[in-house]
Protein backbone atom coordinates (compact mmCIF):
# COMPACT_ATOMS: atom_id res chain seq x y z
CA UNK A 1 0.00 0.00 0.00
CA UNK A 2 1.74 3.88 -0.73
CA UNK A 3 1.70 5.55 2.52
CA UNK A 4 -1.22 8.22 2.64
CA UNK A 5 -0.03 11.82 3.24
CA UNK A 6 -2.17 11.28 6.10
CA UNK A 7 -0.04 8.65 7.62
CA UNK A 8 2.35 11.11 8.47
CA UNK A 9 -0.11 12.63 10.72
CA UNK A 10 0.38 11.91 14.56
CA UNK A 11 -3.29 12.25 14.18
CA UNK A 12 -4.46 9.72 11.69
CA UNK A 13 -3.84 5.72 11.91
CA UNK A 14 -4.03 2.74 9.61
CA UNK A 15 -7.24 0.61 10.06
CA UNK A 16 -8.14 -2.14 8.14
CA UNK A 17 -11.83 -2.65 6.19
CA UNK A 18 -13.28 -5.60 4.89
CA UNK A 19 -15.04 -4.70 1.73
CA UNK A 20 -16.40 -8.26 1.09
CA UNK A 21 -16.66 -11.44 2.01
CA UNK A 22 -12.69 -12.46 0.60
CA UNK A 23 -11.42 -8.60 0.46
CA UNK A 24 -10.08 -6.36 2.83
CA UNK A 25 -8.22 -3.06 2.54
CA UNK A 26 -6.73 -0.92 5.01
CA UNK A 27 -7.14 2.43 5.37
CA UNK A 28 -5.78 6.14 6.49
CA UNK A 29 -8.04 7.53 9.43
CA UNK A 30 -8.36 10.21 11.54
CA UNK A 31 -7.51 8.33 15.10
CA UNK A 32 -10.71 7.92 17.93
CA UNK A 33 -11.16 10.24 20.23
CA UNK A 34 -11.97 9.76 24.36
CA UNK A 35 -15.95 10.22 24.73
CA UNK A 36 -15.51 10.30 28.45
CA UNK A 37 -13.63 10.34 31.62
CA UNK A 38 -14.22 6.82 31.64
CA UNK A 39 -12.88 5.79 28.71
CA UNK A 40 -9.69 3.89 27.21
CA UNK A 41 -7.31 4.92 24.35
CA UNK A 42 -5.32 1.59 23.57
CA UNK A 43 -2.25 1.65 20.94
CA UNK A 44 -2.70 -1.53 19.35
CA UNK A 45 -0.05 -4.51 19.89
CA UNK A 46 -1.52 -7.65 18.60
CA UNK A 47 -5.14 -8.60 17.07
CA UNK A 48 -5.77 -12.43 16.18
CA UNK A 49 -7.90 -13.35 13.31
CA UNK A 50 -11.15 -15.31 14.75
CA UNK A 51 -11.78 -18.56 13.24
CA UNK A 52 -15.59 -17.53 13.21
CA UNK A 53 -14.38 -14.37 10.89
CA UNK A 54 -13.23 -16.45 8.46
CA UNK A 55 -16.66 -17.51 7.22
CA UNK A 56 -17.58 -16.18 4.23
CA UNK A 57 -21.85 -15.99 4.94
CA UNK A 58 -20.54 -14.40 8.33
CA UNK A 59 -18.39 -11.89 6.51
CA UNK A 60 -21.15 -10.98 4.04
CA UNK A 61 -22.91 -9.07 7.06
CA UNK A 62 -19.95 -7.21 8.53
CA UNK A 63 -18.70 -5.10 5.28
CA UNK A 64 -17.47 -1.96 5.68
CA UNK A 65 -16.44 -2.64 8.95
CA UNK A 66 -13.32 -2.85 11.16
CA UNK A 67 -13.09 -6.60 12.07
CA UNK A 68 -10.79 -8.03 14.92
CA UNK A 69 -11.53 -8.72 18.74
CA UNK A 70 -8.86 -10.62 19.71
CA UNK A 71 -6.36 -7.78 21.09
CA UNK A 72 -4.34 -6.36 23.24
CA UNK A 73 -2.87 -2.68 23.42
CA UNK A 74 -0.83 0.22 25.55
CA UNK A 75 -2.89 2.47 27.12
CA UNK A 76 -2.15 5.59 25.17
CA UNK A 77 -5.06 7.31 27.32
CA UNK A 78 -6.61 7.07 30.40
CA UNK A 79 -9.79 8.67 31.29
CA UNK A 80 -9.69 10.46 35.11
CA UNK A 81 -12.48 8.10 36.27
CA UNK A 82 -10.39 4.25 35.59
CA UNK A 83 -8.32 3.44 38.50
CA UNK A 84 -7.18 -0.30 37.60
CA UNK A 85 -5.11 0.59 34.09
CA UNK A 86 -2.37 3.13 34.35
CA UNK A 87 -0.57 4.72 31.00
CA UNK A 88 1.70 2.38 29.57
CA UNK A 89 0.24 -1.08 30.84
CA UNK A 90 -0.40 -3.13 28.25
CA UNK A 91 -4.20 -4.18 28.23
CA UNK A 92 -6.71 -6.80 27.38
CA UNK A 93 -10.22 -5.97 26.28
CA UNK A 94 -12.92 -7.56 25.42
CA UNK A 95 -15.01 -6.53 22.39
CA UNK A 96 -18.29 -6.70 24.44
CA UNK A 97 -19.33 -5.69 27.91
CA UNK A 98 -22.24 -6.50 30.32
CA UNK A 99 -24.18 -4.28 32.26
CA UNK A 100 -23.96 -6.67 35.13
CA UNK A 101 -26.96 -5.61 36.92
CA UNK A 102 -29.98 -7.26 34.16
CA UNK A 103 -31.63 -10.24 34.72
CA UNK A 104 -29.11 -12.36 32.23
CA UNK A 105 -26.51 -11.09 34.21
CA UNK A 106 -27.66 -11.92 37.49
CA UNK A 107 -27.93 -15.82 36.35
CA UNK A 108 -24.47 -15.85 34.76
CA UNK A 109 -25.41 -15.57 31.07
CA UNK A 110 -23.91 -12.33 30.19
CA UNK A 111 -23.84 -12.69 26.63
CA UNK A 112 -27.36 -12.41 26.62
CA UNK A 113 -27.38 -8.78 28.46
CA UNK A 114 -28.92 -6.23 26.44
CA UNK A 115 -25.73 -4.08 27.47
CA UNK A 116 -23.01 -6.84 26.04
CA UNK A 117 -24.50 -6.88 22.55
CA UNK A 118 -24.84 -3.47 21.68
CA UNK A 119 -21.22 -2.50 23.21
CA UNK A 120 -18.16 -2.53 20.66
CA UNK A 121 -14.63 -1.60 20.37
CA UNK A 122 -14.23 1.45 18.28
CA UNK A 123 -13.47 0.94 15.39
CA UNK A 124 -12.20 -2.79 16.18
CA UNK A 125 -9.08 -5.21 16.95
CA UNK A 126 -7.80 -4.87 13.57
CA UNK A 127 -6.25 -0.79 13.97
CA UNK A 128 -3.45 1.36 15.24
CA UNK A 129 -6.04 2.47 17.83
CA UNK A 130 -8.62 1.27 19.63
CA UNK A 131 -11.54 3.63 21.93
CA UNK A 132 -12.77 1.53 24.25
CA UNK A 133 -16.06 2.96 25.43
CA UNK A 134 -16.39 3.05 29.22
CA UNK A 135 -19.04 -0.16 29.41
CA UNK A 136 -16.10 -2.23 27.98
CA UNK A 137 -13.10 -0.84 29.59
CA UNK A 138 -14.82 -0.84 33.32
CA UNK A 139 -16.51 -4.01 33.14
CA UNK A 140 -14.07 -6.04 30.63
CA UNK A 141 -10.56 -4.84 30.80
CA UNK A 142 -7.72 -5.11 32.58
CA UNK A 143 -3.56 -4.92 32.92
CA UNK A 144 -1.51 -7.72 31.71
CA UNK A 145 1.93 -7.18 32.27
CA UNK A 146 3.16 -10.10 33.22
CA UNK A 147 2.16 -11.63 29.42
CA UNK A 148 3.47 -10.75 26.54
CA UNK A 149 1.18 -9.31 23.40
CA UNK A 150 1.19 -12.40 21.36
CA UNK A 151 0.29 -14.37 24.51
CA UNK A 152 -2.61 -12.03 25.44
CA UNK A 153 -4.38 -11.58 22.15
CA UNK A 154 -5.69 -15.47 22.93
CA UNK A 155 -7.18 -14.58 25.96
CA UNK A 156 -10.06 -14.14 24.16
CA UNK A 157 -10.30 -17.21 22.41
CA UNK A 158 -9.28 -19.08 25.39
CA UNK A 159 -12.17 -17.63 27.35
CA UNK A 160 -14.95 -18.86 24.70
CA UNK A 161 -13.11 -22.36 25.41
CA UNK A 162 -13.16 -22.27 28.94
CA UNK A 163 -17.02 -20.48 28.75
CA UNK A 164 -17.67 -23.55 26.85
CA UNK A 165 -16.70 -26.07 29.64
CA UNK A 166 -18.43 -23.84 32.33
CA UNK A 167 -21.56 -24.61 30.15
CA UNK A 168 -21.27 -28.52 31.42
CA UNK A 169 -21.71 -27.73 34.95
CA UNK A 170 -19.48 -27.08 38.35
CA UNK A 171 -18.06 -30.45 37.55
CA UNK A 172 -16.34 -31.29 34.29
CA UNK A 173 -16.82 -34.91 33.62
CA UNK A 174 -13.81 -37.23 32.93
CA UNK A 175 -13.86 -38.46 28.96
CA UNK A 176 -14.16 -36.02 26.19
CA UNK A 177 -14.26 -36.26 22.39
CA UNK A 178 -12.96 -32.73 20.44
CA UNK A 179 -14.17 -32.63 16.98
CA UNK A 180 -12.07 -30.88 15.16
CA UNK A 181 -8.55 -29.44 15.61
CA UNK A 182 -8.21 -26.20 14.16
CA UNK A 183 -6.94 -23.49 16.75
CA UNK A 184 -10.31 -23.68 19.11
CA UNK A 185 -10.05 -27.60 19.01
CA UNK A 186 -7.00 -27.25 20.39
CA UNK A 187 -7.87 -24.45 23.11
CA UNK A 188 -11.00 -26.70 23.77
CA UNK A 189 -8.33 -29.69 24.37
CA UNK A 190 -6.59 -27.61 26.78
CA UNK A 191 -9.37 -26.24 28.13
CA UNK A 192 -10.72 -29.30 29.23
CA UNK A 193 -7.03 -30.76 30.48
CA UNK A 194 -7.05 -28.51 32.71
CA UNK A 195 -10.65 -28.23 34.10
CA UNK A 196 -10.21 -31.35 35.02
CA UNK A 197 -10.99 -34.39 32.12
CA UNK A 198 -8.59 -37.44 32.17
CA UNK A 199 -9.33 -38.58 28.87
CA UNK A 200 -9.93 -36.61 25.84
CA UNK A 201 -9.96 -37.83 22.53
CA UNK A 202 -9.58 -35.60 19.04
CA UNK A 203 -11.36 -35.95 16.12
CA UNK A 204 -9.63 -34.64 13.13
CA UNK A 205 -9.27 -35.57 9.21
CA UNK A 206 -6.32 -33.41 8.62
CA UNK A 207 -3.61 -35.32 9.40
CA UNK A 208 -1.31 -32.30 10.20
CA UNK A 209 -3.55 -30.50 13.00
CA UNK A 210 -3.77 -34.43 14.35
CA UNK A 211 -0.45 -34.36 15.10
CA UNK A 212 -1.00 -30.74 16.86
CA UNK A 213 -3.84 -32.22 19.06
CA UNK A 214 -1.14 -35.18 20.07
CA UNK A 215 0.81 -32.58 21.11
CA UNK A 216 -1.55 -30.72 22.43
CA UNK A 217 -2.48 -33.30 25.32
CA UNK A 218 -5.46 -35.62 23.31
CA UNK A 219 -4.47 -39.26 24.54
CA UNK A 220 -6.03 -40.47 21.50
CA UNK A 221 -7.02 -39.23 17.93
CA UNK A 222 -8.82 -40.42 15.27
CA UNK A 223 -9.88 -39.49 11.57
CA UNK A 224 -13.45 -39.27 11.57
CA UNK A 225 -13.71 -42.78 9.65
CA UNK A 226 -11.89 -44.29 12.75
CA UNK A 227 -13.75 -43.27 15.19
CA UNK A 228 -17.35 -44.37 13.47
CA UNK A 229 -15.48 -47.53 13.78
CA UNK A 230 -14.38 -47.39 17.22
CA UNK A 231 -17.93 -46.69 18.17
CA UNK A 232 -19.09 -49.96 16.35
CA UNK A 233 -16.84 -51.91 19.01
CA UNK A 234 -18.77 -53.91 21.33
CA UNK A 235 -17.97 -52.53 24.71
CA UNK A 236 -18.02 -48.86 23.57
CA UNK A 237 -20.54 -46.58 25.16
CA UNK A 238 -18.97 -43.27 24.01
CA UNK A 239 -17.86 -40.40 25.65
CA UNK A 240 -19.01 -38.26 28.64
CA UNK A 241 -19.16 -35.02 26.37
CA UNK A 242 -18.13 -33.90 22.85
CA UNK A 243 -17.73 -30.58 22.08
CA UNK A 244 -18.37 -29.74 18.05
CA UNK A 245 -16.11 -27.39 16.47
CA UNK A 246 -17.11 -27.07 12.71
CA UNK A 247 -20.45 -25.43 11.97
CA UNK A 248 -21.61 -28.02 9.73
CA UNK A 249 -25.19 -29.71 10.48
CA UNK A 250 -23.16 -33.27 8.91
CA UNK A 251 -20.54 -32.81 11.55
CA UNK A 252 -22.92 -32.31 14.06
CA UNK A 253 -25.12 -35.44 13.06
CA UNK A 254 -22.19 -37.23 13.11
CA UNK A 255 -20.97 -36.18 16.53
CA UNK A 256 -23.79 -37.29 18.52
CA UNK A 257 -22.61 -40.98 18.03
CA UNK A 258 -19.91 -40.19 20.09
CA UNK A 259 -21.68 -39.33 23.23
CA UNK A 260 -22.93 -42.29 25.87
CA UNK A 261 -26.64 -42.11 26.83
CA UNK A 262 -27.21 -39.04 28.81
CA UNK A 263 -24.12 -37.85 28.03
CA UNK A 264 -23.51 -33.83 26.24
CA UNK A 265 -22.94 -32.50 23.31
CA UNK A 266 -21.84 -28.62 22.90
CA UNK A 267 -22.20 -26.94 19.65
CA UNK A 268 -19.24 -24.61 19.67
CA UNK A 269 -19.56 -22.83 16.46
CA UNK A 270 -23.07 -21.58 14.80
CA UNK A 271 -24.40 -22.97 11.75
CA UNK A 272 -25.01 -20.71 8.85
CA UNK A 273 -29.25 -20.60 8.56
CA UNK A 274 -29.89 -23.95 7.36
CA UNK A 275 -31.98 -26.54 8.73
CA UNK A 276 -30.01 -29.77 10.66
CA UNK A 277 -32.27 -32.69 10.62
CA UNK A 278 -32.08 -34.66 13.94
CA UNK A 279 -33.81 -37.12 15.30
CA UNK A 280 -35.85 -36.23 18.02
CA UNK A 281 -37.19 -39.38 18.96
CA UNK A 282 -33.16 -41.10 19.74
CA UNK A 283 -32.47 -37.96 21.51
CA UNK A 284 -35.24 -38.29 23.86
CA UNK A 285 -34.78 -42.29 24.86
CA UNK A 286 -31.00 -41.60 25.18
CA UNK A 287 -31.45 -37.97 26.96
CA UNK A 288 -28.59 -36.45 24.93
CA UNK A 289 -28.52 -32.46 25.67
CA UNK A 290 -27.44 -30.54 23.40
CA UNK A 291 -25.71 -26.81 24.87
CA UNK A 292 -24.90 -24.18 22.79
CA UNK A 293 -21.70 -22.08 23.77
CA UNK A 294 -21.51 -18.82 21.94
CA UNK A 295 -18.64 -16.35 23.13
CA UNK A 296 -17.37 -15.35 26.75
CA UNK A 297 -17.87 -13.03 29.58
CA UNK A 298 -15.57 -11.18 32.36
CA UNK A 299 -15.65 -14.26 34.10
CA UNK A 300 -14.16 -16.23 31.49
CA UNK A 301 -11.66 -14.19 30.31
CA UNK A 302 -9.81 -13.57 33.85
CA UNK A 303 -10.37 -17.63 34.51
CA UNK A 304 -8.83 -17.51 30.93
CA UNK A 305 -5.78 -14.98 31.93
CA UNK A 306 -5.32 -17.03 34.93
CA UNK A 307 -4.76 -20.28 33.03
CA UNK A 308 -2.17 -18.00 30.77
CA UNK A 309 -0.24 -16.38 33.53
CA UNK A 310 0.12 -19.57 35.34
CA UNK A 311 1.16 -21.29 32.50
CA UNK A 312 -1.81 -24.20 33.05
CA UNK A 313 -2.16 -23.39 29.22
CA UNK A 314 0.61 -22.77 26.81
CA UNK A 315 -1.01 -21.07 23.47
CA UNK A 316 2.48 -20.48 22.38
CA UNK A 317 3.02 -23.22 19.91
CA UNK A 318 -0.34 -22.52 18.62
CA UNK A 319 0.64 -18.65 16.68
CA UNK A 320 2.05 -20.01 13.62
CA UNK A 321 1.83 -16.82 11.41
CA UNK A 322 2.47 -13.05 11.90
CA UNK A 323 1.58 -10.34 9.68
CA UNK A 324 1.58 -6.61 9.31
CA UNK A 325 -1.84 -4.12 9.04
CA UNK A 326 -0.42 -3.26 5.32
CA UNK A 327 -0.53 -7.37 5.09
CA UNK A 328 -4.14 -7.35 5.98
CA UNK A 329 -5.05 -9.60 2.80
CA UNK A 330 -2.57 -11.69 3.01
CA UNK A 331 -3.16 -12.81 6.93
CA UNK A 332 -6.63 -13.64 6.07
CA UNK A 333 -6.11 -15.68 3.01
CA UNK A 334 -3.42 -17.62 4.98
CA UNK A 335 -5.56 -18.12 8.35
CA UNK A 336 -8.47 -19.51 5.36
CA UNK A 337 -5.49 -22.14 4.46
CA UNK A 338 -5.87 -24.81 6.61
CA UNK A 339 -3.28 -27.33 7.53
CA UNK A 340 -0.39 -26.08 9.56
CA UNK A 341 -1.79 -22.87 9.69
CA UNK A 342 -2.96 -22.42 13.28
CA UNK A 343 -3.38 -18.83 14.85
CA UNK A 344 -2.71 -15.47 12.59
CA UNK A 345 -1.74 -12.76 14.10
CA UNK A 346 -1.70 -9.33 13.00
CA UNK A 347 1.32 -7.63 14.85
CA UNK A 348 1.55 -3.63 15.31
CA UNK A 349 5.04 -1.69 15.33
CA UNK A 350 7.41 -3.82 17.02
CA UNK A 351 4.83 -4.97 20.33
CA UNK A 352 6.37 -2.86 22.97
CA UNK A 353 4.96 -0.41 25.01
Amino acid sequence: MQESPLAKDTASMRQAVIRGPKTFEVEVVPRPALQSGAELLLRTAACGICSGDLMEWYLERKVNTVLGHEVVGYADEVGPDLEHVKPGQLVFVHHHAPCMECRYCRAGDPVHCASWRRSKLDPGGMAEYIRVPAINARQDSFAIDDLTPEVGALIEPLACSVKALARLGERVPAHAVVVGCGVMGLLNIAAAKAAGSSEVWAVEPDAERREYARRFGAERVFTPWELEDETRKQGFEGADYVIVGPGSPEVIVQSLGYVRNGGTVVLFTPTPSVPTALDFCDLYFREISLVPSYSCGPQDTRRAYELLRTGAVDVSPLITHRFPIDEIQRAYNTAKSGGDVLKVLVVFGDGSA
